[in-house]
């Protein structure tokens, strides 16, 4: 039990560390930042006699920047070749020794999945979710929750063709219509990509 009530508490201190050290060097980084390309999810039961077919199809899919949220499904991509996809946010109940849970409150998870459709490996370790709930946007605390491997995060590197998929729990007020996912990959050099989902 001690080692999961700590946890949050690492991974707090090691994103903050990680952060001070990027810090130092992003302070000599190019002034402008990557906005990633947007490919929307395609809609569940679409009528596929009016779809279109190859690059056509495509096209009709990308965006060009993520100027306002995505939607649940919708993949963030940036010139590294990552691709980031948030889920449909789901009612979750915590576990008996999970953490970041206020009794009260309702918890939602989500799934987040990386691909890494470039010709490198990526490191992913300082890749961070938040997310914030209601229209107010309160910050939502995240959930720690091993015992149902929940808001364990992303850990190495993401090699060339290979997907990483973690699930994440946001603890948000019982009256929030809705959750804002934003996932930042701590890089200097990225525009972070948010998702609006609904509860």
């Amino acid at each position: 039990m001690p080692a999961q009530q700590t946890r949050p508490a690492r991974k707090r201190l090691t994103a903050a560390a990680a952060v001070a050290v990027l810090a130092l060097g992003g302070l000599t980084a190019c002034g402008t930042t990557e906005e990633p390309t947007v490919t929307k999810a395609t809609a569940a039961g679409a009528d596929k006699s009016t779809e279109k077919s190859g690059d056509a199809k495509a096209a009709d899919k990308k965006e060009t920047a993520a100027d306002g949220p995505l939607g649940a499904g919708d993949t963030a991509s940036y010139d590294s070749g990552l691709g980031v996809t948030v889920s449909e946010a789901a009612a979750y109940t915590p576990g008996e020794y999970s953490a970041g849970h206020t009794e009260g409150n309702k918890a939602y998870k989500v799934t987040v999945t990386l691909a890494n459709n470039g010709d490198e490996k990526i490191d992913i370790s300082l890749i961070m979710p938040t997310a914030r709930a209601g229209e107010e946007g309160v910050t939502a605390e995240q959930v720690f929750d091993s015992e149902n491997g929940v808001g364990d995060g992303f850990q190495g590197n993401l090699l060339p063709g290979k997907k990483a998929t973690a699930v994440l729990a946001f603890d948000v007020p019982a009256d929030a219509k809705n959750l804002d996912v934003e996932v930042d990959l701590l890089d200097f050099t990225s525009e972070p990509a948010q998702w609006s989902l609904p509860l």
